[in-house]
């Protein structure tokens, strides 16, 4: 603030920053603004007026959405059934598929834009948010000296730029998938700060965090748990072992005031002190698992207790078997860049990249060069991340298909190449110390968070040449094959299209003797025509259809004797059937396994809905109580923070 002195002069007298102010300043600071322009180019392809619908899932991405928002505006808000798809008869899309990219892809249509626009915009978001973690987690680590924040930047720019990053976005434009690599530092940095320091507010974040990943993608979860599982053990004992150097420990000036220390607190030995921690901090990571899988239960617990009414071999089987897809050795530094499908189980003949990055690779092989170098700053993490990187490459080689073959779980994965997007990770950390170690001396490891030696070895801004680097080598890896947006490509026409082009997208569920490859709502689609969803299947009289949403079918029925109504779409959990307002039962007709529904004589409306099941109501009802639990532990920590703060003096 400014005063007046008497001679009329200005004064400047400084005023301590608000605590606010602080915490802005130390998440936004020069170089994450920097991450952020750099950043630009490669999401600058998403700023066209077009789209690239020759991507391999790109159709996927937009009429999954329009499949979400009809389901949403006919109330179902947690949506499972994809109404379009299967020829029409509907699938349980939104069982199997996590949907939160969707929910933020459905906020920005909400928002005013389209279907295509929404997706993009989501990509968009999800290429910063990931970088920005990045960012933190790197800055967590090795400080936020010059030397950490040039780490920091450079390693968030390697993670956005990643060659699979991009294959996932503009090669296969796998929304949700390429949305959930986002999250993995984000995951890592929450469950890091929680093992580090504990407390309730940790908890709640690192169960959000960790929540957030399980309810993005399906198949990630089971690429990238097996690392943070490691992780953590590897995070816990460190810790557990660093209790032992602490600087209590350390002063005291022999055995036997170390004994009487251990003896005040409790504990009679080194040993015990270790197990103590260990076990205090095992049950937080753990309390903060838990309750990732609570928030997530809402999803899980369906997902596990209804998915063996679907037909999922059709999904691991064939094409989508994972033996056919392992990636040779040479593939992870061929600059080779195709916009084919992994279409050659023989050999290195893909049509589509596998590779990591040659200045991404070279950066993480100094990083584990100048990392491993006695008393570097985070020298185990760097090991544990050197380990993590040559085991997940080596699990996405042929030499690896025993342990697929002997897991079987493995098979969702479908595709080997999918465990790059961990690997991706792993070498953008390695870069990270790489910087950091090259721009600051060696020091003994500590913990994470703990200041840096601020002087460098290096002057500050080669860091910013490293960085331009790390972009100038993938750039031309951020052009997709552009395709113009028509009305179609935003209709649950699409959808029927897709599957007329490639019959073997057509899913079914348990209750189906056979793979429909016709259905009489095709020709109804593809003239345009309001959906005949109902129909007479037995008995005299006539149906009209009423009404087609994204989670209920209402028709009218008008006959002088008993009927039976076909609703054109699957059984399955879920559906409900009514006439005049009243619950009656139904059966799955063959052999596709569609609703039939008994229909007295007269006139009546028949509908039927798709909502909930003991599954999913057990679900909702434990994430709801999850929900109320991470507020809890909000509330709980804001007043321990409170509490541990010094009173002013009036």
């Amino acid at each position: 603030m400014t005063t007046r002195t008497a001679s009329g002069g200005a004064e400047v007298i400084a005023t301590p920053r608000s605590g606010l102010f602080t915490r802005m300043r130390r998440l936004i600071d020069r170089e994450l603004v920097l991450l952020v322009l750099f950043s630009l180019f490669a999401v600058a392809p998403l700023a066209s007026p077009g789209y690239f619908f020759g991507a391999h899932d790109a159709n996927h991405s937009v009429f999954f959405l329009v499949q979400f928002d009809a389901a949403i505006r006919d109330g179902a808000l947690w949506p499972r059934w994809g109404p379009d798809h299967a020829l029409g008869y509907g699938y349980p899309l939104w069982l199997l598929y996590a949907p939160l990219a969707y929910y933020v892809a459905e906020g920005f249509h909400l928002l005013g834009l389209g279907f295509t626009a929404a997706v993009k915009a989501t990509a968009v978001l999800a290429f910063l948010f990931g970088g920005w973690g990045m960012f933190l987690l790197l800055r967590h680590w090795f400080g936020s000296t010059p030397a950490g924040r040039a780490a920091a930047l450079v390693g968030g720019l390697v993670y956005v730029y990643a060659p699979y990053h991009l294959v996932a976005l503009y090669v296969r434009a796998a929304l949700a998938e390429f949305v959930a690599l986002a999250w993995f530092p984000w995951v890592l940095l929450a469950f890091d700060n929680l093992v580090e320091h504990g407390g309730p507010r940790r908890i709640a974040l690192a169960a959000l965090a960790f929540a957030g990943l399980l309810l993005t993608h399906t198949g990630t979860i089971l690429t990238f748990t097996p690392l943070l599982l490691t992780y953590l053990a590897f995070a816990i004992v460190r810790h557990a072992l660093r209790v032992g150097r602490s600087p209590l420990a350390r002063n005291v000036q022999d055995a036997t005031d170390f004994q009487q220390m251990l003896t005040a607190l409790g504990l009679r030995s080194p040993v015990r002190l270790f197990l103590r921690d260990l076990w205090h901090t095992a049950l937080r990571v753990a309390a903060g698992g838990l309750l990732a899988l609570g928030l997530a239960a809402i999803f899980l617990l369906p997902l596990l207790a209804e998915q063996r009414y679907v037909v999922q071999s059709q999904w691991v089987q064939g094409t989508y078997g994972y033996r056919l897809h392992f990636v040779y050795p040479s593939q992870f530094l061929d600059p080779f860049w195709g916009f084919g499908y992994s279409d050659d189980p023989a050999g290195t003949g893909d049509g589509m990249s596998f590779q990591l990055g040659i200045v991404a690779a070279g950066l993480a092989l100094a990083g584990a060069v100048v990392g491993l170098r006695p008393h570097a700053t985070q020298r185990s993490t760097v090991a544990f991340f050197v380990v993590a990187t040559i085991f997940t490459l080596l699990a996405t080689m042929p030499v690896a298909q025993p342990l697929w073959d002997a897991v079987p779980p493995a098979a969702l994965i479908q595709f080997p190449w999918r465990l790059l997007s961990v690997a991706s990770l792993c070498l953008a950390i390695l870069a990270g110390a790489a910087v950091a170690g090259l721009l600051s001396p060696p020091q003994a490891d500590q913990p994470a968070g703990s200041p840096a030696n601020p002087t460098t070895l290096v002057d500050f801004p080669v860091s910013y040449v490293v960085a331009l680097l790390v972009v100038l080598a993938s750039f031309p890896y951020t052009a997709p094959q552009y395709t113009d947006i028509t009305p179609v490509d935003e209709s649950p026409l699409a959808i029927v299209r897709f599957e007329t082009r490639f019959p073997d997208m057509v899913g079914i569920t348990a209750f189906s003797q056979q793979v429909p490859t016709d259905s009489p709502l095709v020709a109804q689609y593809q003239a345009g025509q309001p959906l005949q969803k109902a129909v007479l299947l037995r008995g005299g009289g006539e149906v009209e259809t009423l009404r087609v949403g994204g989670a209920s079918v209402t028709a009218r029925v008008t006959g002088s004797e008993p009927a039976t109504v076909l609703f054109y779409t699957y059984d399955f959990p879920g559906w409900r059937a009514t006439v005049d307002g009243q619950p009656v039962p139904h059966r799955p007709e063959p052999p596709y396994g569609l609703i039939a529904v008994d229909v007295p004589p007269g006139v009546h409306e028949v509908a039927i809905r798709h909502g909930t099941t003991p599954a999913r109501t057990a679900g909702t009802i434990v994430s709801l109580l999850s929900v109320l639990i991470v507020i809890g532990l909000f509330i709980a920590g804001t007043r321990r923070r409170q509490a541990a703060q010094p009173q002013r003096a009036d």
